[in-house]
């Protein structure tokens, strides 16, 4: 949202409601569902010998640590919505993506170990999938193109952090004593922490899409990322396609850097990306 924005707080009650809802909600099913299919999940994965059951006693409840931060803001951001505090918005907007973030990833595991399908963590996503679309219209203002695009630069955020977790997943299953020596564990622990810092610029460029008064240092940070996210992704994912299976194969991997693909047409064009956050005037510097 620019400074130009303004805020309508006519909602605000509704909107307050509605964050402390997300917010009491998203605190209590994380913790309940980390009680409820935790030992599930990693004792299916382990009976099925599948590569998850090293790192989702890990990731699992990391996300939703993760997840009760986002709860804890959307309590935060019901507060301000409630006083009519224009920093409501803005806390609500970053509310919104982590918890996107955080109630995503979980469910894979869960539904490939067959323990938890359809995974319960979409009883947290979907809700806030259709709030962040009212938040960032109706409340912020903004365009619905504005608001598509937001979601893809989230995507990014979401998918390459996943091609982290699963790069990390494959390279503890490669690793001594598993196996002989590091070959095959290479490529897996070059571009496991290349893709998540990747993910770390996009969800910073997510947020600051929508909240950050200076438009070219999200832009900037969101190139990063996507040249990150490229030149980490394809080479995973055609690795993971080609040499790391028993033959060519579809890999998931390809999706981070596909969307990160797609992102970077936005960040790249400075026609565009004007047109999307508004031109700006900038001091020039006389060589």
């Amino acid at each position: 949202m620019t400074e130009e924005t303004e805020i309508k707080l006519r909602n605000s009650g509704y909107m307050g409601l509605t964050s402390i809802i997300l917010g009491a909600g998203g605190v209590f099913l994380s913790y309940l569902f980390i009680f409820l299919h935790l030992g599930n999940i990693l004792a299916a994965e382990t009976a099925a010998a599948r590569e998850c059951r090293l790192v989702a006693p890990f990731f699992i409840p990391a996300f939703a640590c993760i997840g009760i931060l986002g709860g804890i803001l959307w309590l935060t951001a019901g507060v301000g919505f409630f006083q009519k505090k224009e920093w409501a918005y803005s806390v609500g907007v970053i509310a919104v993506v982590i918890t996107l973030f955080a109630s995503f990833w979980p469910n894979i595991p869960a539904m490939e170990s067959k323990a938890a399908a359809p995974g319960p963590w979409f009883l947290i996503f979907f809700p806030n999938l259709l709030v962040y679309f009212y938040l960032i219209i109706k409340i912020g203002k903004e365009s619905g193109k504005k608001a598509l695009i937001g979601l893809v630069f989230g995507m990014a955020f979401i998918l390459n952090f996943i091609n982290g977790i699963a790069a990390t997943t494959r390279m503890s299953n490669r690793l001594p004593p598993l196996l002989p020596d590091y070959s095959e564990a290479m490529m897996y622990m070059l571009t496991m922490p290349t893709n998540m810092i990747a993910s770390f610029l996009f969800g910073f460029a997510t947020i600051g899409f929508f909240l950050a008064k200076k438009k070219n240092l999200v832009r900037i940070t969101g190139l990063a990322g996507v040249f990150l996210a490229i030149s980490a992704g394809f080479p995973l994912a055609l690795y993971s396609m080609f040499f790391g299976g028993d033959g060519p194969n579809f890999s998931m991997f390809i999706l981070g850097p596909v969307v990160s693909l797609f992102a970077g047409l936005i960040f790249l064009s400075s026609k565009s990306w004007e047109n999307l956050v508004g031109s700006r005037k900038e001091t020039k510097l006389v060589l």
